[in-house]
């Protein structure tokens, strides 16, 4: 090898550490973010809450607004959600009055380079929202139509239809609306199981949630009156409803 030949290689080689290190560096920590190009929100999202007596902040109840103060913010950070919209469960949830209007948390007109403290405010500013929300389905025709407030969380915007949209139901899923009394049916078989399913969704369609994630805060709890073969049920029924019939996946990772 001659000295030019070596030369040209170890400029080579030089230069290719020079751009491995230039790379390690436009690239920021564990958030895949290029130096110099801010992270920025991007996710849609949806809380939807159940209005119902069962959700009383007490013995009896799911506690449904302190399920919502633990529950909310930190689900907003974690999925990185942009938008956040609101849908109540009431006793006829699909067409209820309650509304509250969409909120941004990560606006683009905000110019400014710290919006790590923007969207620690504007998810403040969501939480009260929420709390309108939650306010007004008890308040309004108090019930317990999860299924209707599903349809609600199916109605809202969504700027990216192709990806997840993230939806926290805050309720115990005990579905109670002027048509369908799910503490009515029997639910040890599956031909019974199949029979109630048919009766929920006759005459209502199913909502349209492509690729949606579902996450149950409050699932089958009402200060204990549940025991434990009929949460084995519900959770067998709403499992054939949302992941077979209405397609979406279930996640209860954010806990009772």
């Amino acid at each position: 090898m001659t000295r030019a030949t070596r030369a040209r290689r170890d400029g080579r080689g030089r230069l290719a550490a020079v751009l491995g290190t230039a790379g390690l560096l436009l690239t920021a920590c564990g958030t895949g973010e290029v130096f110099g190009e801010e992270e920025r929100l991007s996710a849609d999202c949806a809380v939807v809450l159940d209005g119902s007596g069962s959700g009383n902040d007490d013995a009896g109840g799911f506690r449904a607004q302190e399920k919502l103060n633990a529950t909310l913010v930190p689900f907003l950070a974690d999925k990185k959600c942009k938008y956040l919209s609101y849908a109540p469960i009431t006793s006829a949830s699909a067409a209820s009055s309650c509304q509250v209007a969409r909120t941004d948390i990560d606006p683009d007109a905000y110019t400014r380079s710290d919006r790590e403290k923007l969207w620690d405010q504007t998810r403040e500013i969501a939480k009260t929202a929420a709390d309108k929300m939650l306010k007004c389905a008890r308040e309004r025709q108090p019930g317990s139509d999860v299924f209707g407030g599903l349809e609600r969380a199916a109605d809202v915007p969504r700027e990216k239809t192709d990806a997840t949209f993230h939806v926290l139901v805050i309720s115990d899923f005990d579905q109670a609306d002027p048509d369908f009394r799910l503490s009515k049916y029997q639910l040890e078989t599956q031909a019974q199981r199949d029979t109630a399913v048919e009766e929920l969704v006759t005459g209502r369609g199913l909502p349209d949630l492509p690729h949606t994630t579902v996450y149950r805060v409050g699932f089958a709890m009402r200060g204990g009156k549940t025991n434990p073969e009929r949460v084995e049920q519900m959770e067998q029924f709403w499992q054939q409803v949302l992941e077979k019939e209405v397609k979406v996946d279930v996640d209860d990772g954010y806990g009772a």
